[in-house]
């Protein structure tokens, strides 16, 4: 449990307008959908953040801390990638530096919490997850937002013994495996790197390249014998119609890179967060959210377009996508989904169908 000291934000917040409406065959349709889909977000910040953001970091040094299990089962998720990261910021104000025995402290934290819980499980591959699902459990897949290992290859299996199955290579910086996508030289992989990519296709963990450089994310795909994934990503093409900064432009990823990784039997994950799929403290409607799906599916086919939101459970006033502020509204992908036009068929697809496949190609089961 968390420090009852520090009041958290709430998981749940009644009362919020529909962000997409429907008419009565459509609401028929969603109540359907989210009954029979395995709903999966690739990554997402279930950590429950306090009510004032000004005692985060007190929060970050505690020795416990809050998990958005009613957030992710009201949002219609079966399971949900944990993009773990936060503790290390206690430690540091860059996140890509952040140490790893924190990141390792967290995940433990974490995976001691779910064992607390009847109603959670941690999961590691479809088949756990398939299992969540037809048990009304919800799913936690731990997951690293990025490995955090500095020059030391052997913490690769530390992670994947501490239950992580997804990882990212990088963060905004550069590090011992490749660039960030804040980078001003764009180096690629290093040898490093590829040996660290090779350890991960042999244990079975996904390598993500949501943070890496155009480079580093194109040596990733070259390299890597198992598919990748974007797991939390917008399109750069779509992006700079919509006004992407310049913050947006270093993360959105551009077709090329959309393409090898689809044709090498990845999967893309769209993110809700404005400050990449446009720009920094602004607050968007859900259509241009849509408007990714849409790109994503014409651009690379139905089979490797998924959920992955980077949503977490905080309070923000102001810069968010209305409808998706939060892991409890995750239906609302769905409604939106609806509304576009997409046959059942391909929202089970999108929502978590495609994110079965995929982790059944690069970690069985």
């Amino acid at each position: 449990m968390a420090d009852s000291s520090i009041p958290l934000a709430n998981q749940i917040i009644q009362g919020r307008p529909i962000a997409v409406a429907l008419d009565d065959d459509q609401e028929r349709r969603l109540q359907s959908l989210v009954k029979e889909t395995t709903m999966i977000d690739l990554h997402q910040h279930p950590m429950v953040k306090p009510e004032d953001p000004n005692q985060f970091l007190e929060y970050l040094r505690g020795d416990s801390y809050a998990w958005g299990y009613e957030a992710v089962r009201h949002g219609g998720f079966t399971a949900v990638g944990t993009a773990n990261v936060y503790r290390g910021m206690a430690n540091t104000d860059e996140m890509s530096f952040i140490r790893f025995k924190d990141l390792i402290d967290e995940i433990r934290m974490m995976l001691s919490d779910i064992g607390l819980h009847d109603e959670v499980v941690r999961v590691s591959n479809a088949d756990e997850i398939e299992y969540a699902k037809r048990n009304g459990k919800v799913g936690f897949l731990p997951t690293v937002e990025h490995l955090a290992i500095g020059n030391e290859s052997k913490r690769v299996d530390e992670l994947y013994d501490s239950g992580i199955r997804v990882a990212g290579l990088t963060y905004r910086r550069k590090n011992y495996i490749g660039d960030g996508h804040l980078e001003r030289n764009d180096g690629g992989l290093s040898t490093f790197g590829i040996e660290v990519v090779q350890r991960m296709n042999e244990l079975g963990m996904v390598v993500d390249l949501s943070h890496a450089s155009f480079r580093t994310a194109m040596d990733a795909i070259e390299f890597s014998e198992a598919p990748v994934a974007f797991s939390h990503d917008g399109s750069y093409t779509l992006g700079q119609q919509q006004g992407g900064g310049e913050y947006a432009a270093g993360r959105l990823r551009r077709d090329e890179e959309l393409i090898a990784c689809a044709q090498k039997g990845g999967i893309v994950g769209v993110t809700v967060q404005p400050s990449v799929i446009s720009s920094w403290g602004s607050t968007l409607s859900i259509d241009l959210l849509l408007d990714h799906y849409d790109y994503m599916v014409n651009l690379l086919g139905i089979d490797h377009v998924a959920i992955g939101t980077d949503s977490s459970i905080d309070v923000r006033s102001s810069g968010f996508i209305r409808g998706v502020e939060s892991p409890a509204q995750g239906k609302n992908i769905i409604r939106g989904l609806i509304s576009r036009g997409y046959s059942d068929v391909d929202i089970i697809k999108i929502t978590g169908g495609n994110a079965l496949a995929f982790f059944r190609r690069v970690m069985g089961g």
